[in-house]
């Protein structure tokens, strides 16, 4: 069993104590919430960025965020959003990472190909009281669907899916450097090419 899994277990064990030692109490500190409160509480909006959200931040060039791919070094070197740094999801609770991971200072975004990684690792950091940690909402996969191959709405839509829509397709050129061709949004759920990752200066060193 990797390490990562283990503590998740051990924080269940915990977490059982936790449901009977303490009253309900929703002003408790979240790393003293029980693994079912955290569960649930992975499920709020506010521990999710969207990708459209995503999208913006990273055409404003926004230097808060961090974006903490937890792919195998292999995947993430085939094609990763851009700007991301690689911490594979078993070297998470490295000693290296800690300072990345417990500040005050950037939002950290887990994300990869899904959100099931993502998950665990706000859970495993929720639990260690790190903070501003979030998860990127479908993951990569969710990623290429909506931002780098858009699907043009149909025309009985509201004009509000048309405006995403468009801005899909401008966020679309500009991480790919030109438009999508639209026929091909339904032949692939990965990107055509490697999406270029450019350096981050404040990131700092060092299942699915």
């Amino acid at each position: 069993m990797k390490k990562l899994d283990v503590l998740i277990v051990v924080f269940m064990l915990v977490g059982a104590f936790w449901t009977f030692a303490l009253n309900e109490d929703n002003r408790r500190p979240v790393e003293q919430l029980t693994p079912c409160e955290l569960v649930d509480q992975t499920q709020k909006a506010d521990k999710f960025i969207t990708t459209d959200e995503l999208a913006r931040e990273l055409m404003s060039n926004d230097p808060s965020v961090i974006l903490i791919d937890l792919r195998p070094q292999k995947e993430f070197a085939e094609y990763s959003l851009p700007g991301a740094i690689n911490i594979p999801i078993e070297n998470l609770l490295d000693e290296k990472y800690t300072d990345m991971l417990n500040q005050k200072t950037y939002s950290n975004i887990f994300f990869s190909n899904s959100s099931d990684l993502a998950a665990k690792a706000w859970m495993v950091t929720t639990r260690l009281g790190y903070k501003n940690n979030y998860i990127l909402q479908g993951g990569l996969n969710y990623w290429v669907e909506t931002i780098l191959i858009p699907k043009r709405p149909d025309q009985t839509a509201v004009n509000a899916d048309f405006v995403r829509y468009n801005f899909r397709k401008a966020a679309s050129a500009f991480f790919m450097g030109s438009s999508i061709d639209e026929s091909s949004s339904s032949n692939s759920s990965a990107p055509k090419a490697p999406i270029k990752r450019r350096k981050k200066e404040a990131a700092g060193g060092g299942c699915d």
